[in-house]
């Protein structure tokens, strides 16, 4: 957050508004603390814990946008690039918490934030 006073400081402030000093957050709170979460959120997206997914490999032949993939083929999904796509995150460079922030109402977009579960892996398991 060193980085990024500016939502360090919008942080503090919702926290402090909903928590109070007097105690510390709680799961009750969660709801309650939508700039937070998208903090987690953002910081997820921004810098996935690890770049790349776990392989994959193909158990039947697939066509994915023209593209041929044979059948037992290996494939290592780039989570970075995915949380960095222009096309998905408008200024994907960009620490920006208020992107997940819906203007109407300030609650999470949790439309959004499914985009975010990419960076904990994807398939079955």
């Amino acid at each position: 957050m060193v980085q990024f006073p500016e939502s360090q400081k919008k942080a503090q402030q919702e926290l402090d508004r909903v928590v109070g000093k007097n105690r510390l957050p709680d799961f009750t709170d969660r709801d309650s603390l939508p700039y937070i979460g998208a903090i987690l959120y953002e910081t997820m997206r921004w810098q996935p814990i690890v770049p790349e997914g776990l392989s994959h490999v193909v158990t039947e032949e697939n066509l994915y946008k023209g593209y041929r993939i044979p059948k037992n083929s290996t494939v290592i999904p780039n989570i970075w690039a995915m949380m960095h796509d222009e096309q998905t995150f408008e200024d994907p460079f960009t620490f920006n918490p208020d992107r997940y922030i819906r203007p109407a109402d300030g609650q999470l977009d949790h439309n959004l934030l499914k985009t975010v579960a990419i960076s904990f892996g994807f398939g079955r398991r």
